[in-house]
């Protein structure tokens, strides 16, 4: 490369740092709504999903707005939604995952009054139980 090449480059990158200067940028959310239209675009090419094409590109669109933005305060509370929102699925998945793997030794039983999920070392077949949930001390009787 010449030096007016590598210069010009030089220039475009902090043109381009001085134009993202107090821009909300790239996140987790936007990487997740271009990973999402990646896939809905292979997608669309299997026949009647045609539309799913146009819902790719209003997802970029999307996540070409986030990343461009100014008002940052909007974009961090959209950004802990979605965290929330992922972290619950990601809980919900693991939990499911044990009760498969812990399936022969354990029994998870949810409180009826705060949804907590309780586990137990799994008790002989036909006997009666009290579990005490840990969150709300509530107890339930079961019978196994």
């Amino acid at each position: 490369m010449t030096f007016k090449m590598k210069r010009w480059l030089s220039n475009l990158d902090y043109r381009i740092q001085y134009f993202m200067a107090g821009r909300y940028g790239y996140d987790e959310l936007c990487r997740f709504l271009s990973w999402s239209a990646l896939v809905l675009v292979l997608l669309s090419y299997i026949p009647y999903l045609r539309f799913l094409y146009i819902v790719a590109f209003l997802l970029l669109i999307w996540a070409c707005f986030r990343s461009f933005s100014k008002n940052i305060y909007k974009r961090r509370a959209e950004r802990q939604k979605y965290l929330a929102a992922r972290n619950r699925v990601i809980q919900e998945i693991t939990l499911r995952r044990n009760i498969w793997r812990e399936r022969k030794t354990h029994r998870y039983y949810k409180c009826s009054n705060c949804r907590a999920v309780v586990r137990i070392i799994k008790p002989e077949k036909g006997k009666t139980i009290a579990i005490r949930c840990p969150r709300c001390g509530q107890e339930m009787i079961k019978r196994t």
